[in-house]
């Protein structure tokens, strides 16, 4: 069952605008998750978050987006605007720049 394409494409691209080595580390932190070889990332994050209960499958791309959004904030190689984590809370951000890279 292919039911989250889109959610896949998203994490996907998430992973995939972080710097290495942090790109890989979130993959092995995913493979954590999904219990197999990811030999096609977005294609086995599809097919993981098919076969998950559709309460725990929000649950999880909650978390996961939340933690891959503060990643890609510090370890990002772009400017993901709106989506920055900490963008317009001077206090939270420290000065850090938004452009990682």
């Amino acid at each position: 069952m292919l039911c989250c394409e889109k959610e896949a494409t998203d994490l996907v691209e998430w992973i995939d605008s972080m710097q290495e080595p942090y790109r890989q580390n979130t993959i092995a932190w995913l493979r954590i998750y999904i219990r197999r070889p990811m030999d096609d990332l977005c294609s086995d994050i599809n097919t993981f978050l098919s076969d998950l209960d559709p309460v725990v499958r929000e649950y999880f791309l909650i978390h996961t987006r939340m933690l891959l959004k503060t990643a890609v904030h510090y370890f990002g190689v772009e400017d993901w605007g709106q989506y920055a984590p900490m963008r317009g809370n001077s206090k939270a951000s420290y000065g850090m720049p938004f452009h990682v890279g």
